[in-house]
């Protein structure tokens, strides 16, 4: 009986096989390594291009929304100067009085144009559409990998339905 309890006993002490599954468990945990390694870099560039994207679709989306913003301010207010300033001042700022920081960063009053389209171009003659634009809004990355570099130029036109409206 002691031979049997010693001859189990160096049996798992000499097991050839318990070297071979851990230099194995070893190897793919280092082969694991060097996957995530090479992997890694191209998982975080997709990463920063999805985030640059967003950016510039946020951005694009916020001119638009201005532009429309003030093109329907446009068309309830009499065609003078000053209403076209407080429009100009709504898309670059959000409000008519132009306070505060512009709604995107390098955004200012001469990316903005306020078009009138058929009709007159006075008060007592006012167009029959009015047509809110931006110009030259360049959208650069943040990211250098990640080369988007873009002009947005988003605009609508609506027709004028304010004072002395032909409609």
């Amino acid at each position: 009986m002691t031979d049997v309890l010693h001859s189990n006993h160096s049996h798992h002490h000499q097991n050839p096989d318990m070297g071979r599954v851990r230099t194995a468990l070893e190897s793919q945990r280092g082969q694991s390594m060097v996957e995530l390694a090479i992997a890694l870099p191209f998982l975080l560039l997709l990463v920063a291009g999805i985030i640059e994207f967003g950016r510039a679709y946020y951005q694009y989306n916020t001119l638009s929304k201005s532009v429309r913003e003030a093109a329907r301010y446009m068309t309830t207010k009499a065609w003078l100067a000053t209403e076209r300033t407080n429009a100009t001042n709504l898309v670059v700022y959000g409000n008519v009085t132009g306070s505060g920081s512009p709604v995107l960063p390098g955004l200012t009053t001469s990316n903005v144009q306020i078009t009138p389209r058929g009709g007159g171009t006075s008060d007592t003659n006012p167009p029959d559409w009015v047509q809110v634009a931006i110009t030259n809004y360049q959208f650069r990355s943040r990211i250098p990998l990640v080369p988007i570099n873009v002009t947005f130029t988003p605009g609508v036109e609506m027709r004028y339905v304010g004072l002395n409206a032909r409609y």
